[in-house]
């Protein structure tokens, strides 16, 4: 569901973060008549894998996962955003993975057209989204060596120092919950669920991690984790 936007763009708070920071402020106005704010609720899919490529998102606020599918039914998670960060990107004229919400979710959604012609007209917007997608593909790397070379212990605790380093020292205590389900967090690392689960209720009992009712985690020793996650 489209909502007309609540904030103009250069008291957006992960403008610095995007590639809209690569505007001067004089000319958002030209960014802000390019995009349009979408609101989407938790577990709502965005775009589907396969589909038509029409739009590249931007996250104001909230997680999204992208995964991919095989015919099977069987899911790969192959990464997930967060504010400040765009996915969304097509292979030609197809979405190369499903994008879906993992909490409430605004984000800019701007048409491939209409990106384009703003990057003809800014050319160091296709500056920062190169260099954005650059870090993609070191996390994609870091994914390809944690799938193949470590350990079920040491694929959890990568996840949680990776996930938890994402965000903010500051507001690290508002984002101590992973939105992720046990299944979702397997898929991403490449485990079962009842692996998943059993070296968490271990990091639990060794005192990394604490885990409450809603299966909220939250870390409790950094150091030793990263230790674990050999960073």
């Amino acid at each position: 569901m489209e909502h007309a936007p609540y904030t103009v763009c250069k008291t957006c708070t992960i403008r610095t973060k995007s590639f809209c920071g690569a505007l001067p402020v004089r000319s958002l106005d030209s960014l802000a008549n390019t995009r349009r704010l979408v609101r989407f609720e938790r577990r709502q899919t965005i775009v589907c894998e396969g589909a038509t490529a029409v739009s590249l998102f931007n996250i104001v606020s909230g997680v999204v996962k992208l995964y991919r599918s095989l015919p099977d039914g069987r899911t790969q998670i192959v990464g997930i955003r967060l504010p400040g960060e765009f996915f969304a990107i097509a292979d030609g004229e197809k979405y190369t993975a499903t994008a879906e919400a993992l909490t409430s979710v605004v984000v800019c959604r701007f048409s491939r057209s209409r990106l384009k012609q703003l990057m003809q007209q800014f050319p160091q917007i296709q500056a920062r989204l190169l260099e954005m997608s650059y870090r993609h593909l070191a996390a994609a790397q870091d994914q390809i060596f944690l799938l193949g070379r470590k350990t079920a212990r040491e694929k959890v605790a990568s996840f949680l120092m990776r996930y938890s380093g994402k965000f903010d020292p500051e507001r690290m205590d508002k984002y101590r919950r992973v939105p992720m389900t046990r299944t979702e967090i397997a898929d991403f690392l490449g485990l079962t669920t009842e692996t998943v689960s059993r070296v968490l209720t271990s990091f639990a009992r060794e005192k990394l991690v604490a885990i409450d009712l809603s299966h909220s985690v939250r870390l409790l020793n950094i150091d030793l984790l990263r230790k674990i996650a050999g960073n």
